[in-house]
């Protein structure tokens, strides 16, 4: 037995140490790219493997100047160690891109990592930080650098910059130091008007060239739109405008950008959606509409009437709430509505209270930002969760000596002495980390409508083990994760799960039949409603026709394993489909017998259910979409937006490089959190 749970632990701690690798890996591809630390460049994470079971035993930075290892446990503090303390032998502290400060203190500029340049280009003069007790030595010439690799340096620089949106602003290009390390490199200075001028023209007709091109090859498509909830405003804070993201989903699994659409400070109504969504689906499609199979947003169920009326007007559309927001409001729900997390949100926010009114620093107090979308349930979720990370070092350290003197230290010190708290507590942090997990594997995954049942029968999975091991009664909790799901449901998710092979179940004659079994009566007449609806009136009794065919008959056993096939992802360790449009390809390829349900079934399956992806800077956006601003800056500003996000759809890149890094490198050290907690609090 022992011998089982050492077998275990060694199994997770090395499925822990991989998944760090992979992550600092990433971290360094994306450094070397230009978004990351300096020093990436010069240190390469390293996995040690056990020889006999070739499971990872360890993780080391090399030094890829002198090969000398370190541990990978704070690459930061390595960097500074190793190469600006002149620890490593063969590091030139003057071809770093650094500035430094008055003491000779090495900085970074992380705005500015590294220009790649085409070879050969000399090696720059050795340049030593100021009041620096060591010569300086000058290098006779400045770099002399032809037009071509002019040309090329600028035309990489204005890509990361474009790529950047955002995140670079326009006043960095006149920053000295930026101006400095151009003139070093034997570059010219850079014209603002160069990289939103006639070249951010260019790279604009490009982008939008090559979206156009991939839109007329494809036959139909998915408007996907987010933001549609103005952002909520503190006190004193100025009118946010609201930003709808504008996107549009094609069959084959790719994803491409259309545009940002301004809607102003206030919610807007039903009446203003609808004619919105409609404005953009005639202006993408132009005259064949019918090339639009649907819309997936986040108007909420309030506003959700502006798809069923679409929809009713325009009976080729399958239109959709986004199932993201579906479980970020089930989460709201379990917050609001069950006693349990009413009891400790109200507690955690009395400890949280007292010790910020008495100077007692608040243990792990960092917040790992999710971008749920919450409003005022976040604040609630970051306050129990806080309090969670802090359990550790308040039960241990939190005694009544440190709190005397404290008119309401009892009642805070009984509640941190409490078990029956802190177990209510572990299973609140426990069910909004499970809501959480599913919301990462929903944005990872992007999931299509066939699998919207199978989405949420793991909700409900989840859930009831939770409930099962924190003797939290089920019936209530239940009860809100159905209604939420009903709130949700579309007639068309019966119908795609029924067409997609991936949900196709072995009979015990081999065969591999729709599921209809799982399905209640209501749900199997919503499949008929949604085929007939979807098809033309003179072909609505051929396709009624071909579903009971593909009820008794289904598909060929090698087609269904093949599109069922799944293999093991190296980085993350989870089953995932081999072939995503498997599904859809099948329908196009080999069921050519069903003459009418194939197109039905085409335009359903590669339907996605999620509108998650994108990050904005909210800030820039607020900024260049200002009232203030000129027409032609506003156009200026739209044009950068879509080149950018051109760019990073290409390379499906949708984490911002500090959510990356946040992930990778955590909050503080608990220990020093805990000297900073028993610390006697200020007279």
């Amino acid at each position: 037995m022992a011998a089982t749970c050492h077998a275990q632990e060694d199994d997770l701690f090395s499925k822990n140490l991989q998944k760090r690798y992979n992550g600092l890996v990433t971290v360094r591809t994306r450094a070397i790219k230009g978004k990351g630390a300096w020093y990436w460049s010069h240190l390469e994470p390293i996995l040690f493997q056990n020889q006999d079971t070739g499971t990872a035993k360890a993780i080391r930075l090399r030094c890829g100047l002198c090969s000398a290892l370190f541990s990978a446990s704070n690459p930061s503090r390595t960097a500074t160690e190793h190469l600006k303390r002149g620890t490593c032998p063969n590091f030139n502290t003057g071809a770093l891109n650094t500035g430094a400060d008055s003491n000779g203190v090495m900085y970074k500029s992380r705005k500015f990592s590294q220009l790649a340049l085409p070879a050969p280009i000399p090696q720059l003069a050795m340049i030593p930080a100021p009041c620096s007790p060591e010569p300086m030595v000058l290098s006779p010439t400045t770099p002399h650098l032809t037009q071509t690799q002019i040309k090329t340096a600028f035309d990489l620089l204005s890509d990361w910059f474009y790529e950047s949106c955002g995140s670079v602003s326009f006043s960095c290009l006149d920053h000295p130091k930026f101006k400095a390390f151009l003139h070093h490199l034997g570059l010219p200075q850079v014209n603002k008007t160069y990289m939103t001028g006639s070249k951010l023209d260019t790279k604009y007709a490009n982008a939008k060239r090559e979206t156009e091109d991939k839109l007329k090859d494809t036959m139909f498509f998915q408007l996907s739109t987010n933001g549609w909830k103005t952002t909520n405003k503190s006190e004193n804070s100025a009118d946010i405008d609201a930003f709808v993201n504008v996107m549009l989903n094609l069959p084959n699994g790719s994803s491409l950008f259309h545009k940002v659409l301004i809607l102003g400070t206030h919610n807007p109504a039903v009446d203003y959606i609808k004619e919105a969504l409609w404005s953009i689906i005639i202006e993408i499609s132009g005259d064949d509409a019918l090339r639009c199979a649907g819309i997936v947003t986040d108007i909420g169920n309030v506003n959700s009437q502006a798809l069923r009326e679409l929809e009713l007007h325009h009976h080729w559309m399958v239109n959709l709430t986004c199932q993201s927001n579906a479980l970020k409001n089930l989460l709201k729900d379990f917050i609001r509505k069950l006693p349990m997390f009413a009891s400790v949100a109200s507690l955690c926010y009395k400890i949280t209270h007292f010790f910020s009114t008495y100077h007692f620093p608040i243990i792990n107090t960092c917040n790992h930002h999710q971008n749920l979308s919450l409003g005022h349930i976040a604040t609630d979720i970051s306050v129990v969760e806080n309090i969670a990370r802090s359990s550790h070092a308040l039960r241990q350290t939190i005694t009544d000596d440190i709190l005397s003197g404290n008119p309401d230290s009892r009642e805070i010190f009984n509640v941190i002495q409490d078990p029956k708290f802190w177990e209510q507590l572990h299973s609140a942090v426990t069910l909004i980390k499970l809501i959480k997990a599913t919301l990462q594997e929903i944005e990872e995954e992007k999931p299509c409508l066939g699998r919207c049942f199978p989405l949420w029968e793991e909700v409900r999975s989840r859930v009831k083990s939770w409930c099962i091991s924190f003797s939290i009664a089920e019936k209530p909790v239940m009860e809100l994760v159905n209604r939420r799901f009903l709130k949700n449901y579309h007639q068309a998710w019966s119908a795609s799960f029924i067409l997609d092979p991936m949900n196709l179940v072995e009979d015990c004659s081999g065969r591999y039949l729709p599921p209809f079994k799982f399905f209640t009566s209501e749900q199997e007449k919503d499949v008929v409603k949604v085929i007939t609806r979807l098809t033309q009136k003179e072909e609505a009794a051929i396709a009624l026709m071909e579903l009971m065919k593909w009820r008794t008959e289904g598909l060929d056993p090698i087609y269904a394993r093949a599109v069922q096939a799944k293999e093991r992802d190296p980085v993350t360790g989870k089953l995932k489909v081999v072939n995503p449009c498997g599904s859809r390809l099948v329908w196009e390829t080999y069921l050519r017998e069903f003459k009418v349900l194939r197109k039905v079934a085409v335009r359903l399956i590669f339907l996605q259910v999620t509108t998650s992806g994108l990050r904005w800077n909210r800030s820039f956006l607020s900024l260049v979409f200002s009232k203030s601003q000129s027409r032609n800056a506003i156009d200026r500003a739209h044009k950068l937006l879509f080149v950018s996000w051109h760019g990073r759809l290409e390379r499906r890149e949708f984490m911002n490089d500090e959510e990356n890094d946040l992930e990778i490198f955590g909050c503080q050290d608990d220990e020093t959190s805990c000297q900073a907690l028993v610390a006697r609090p200020s007279d």
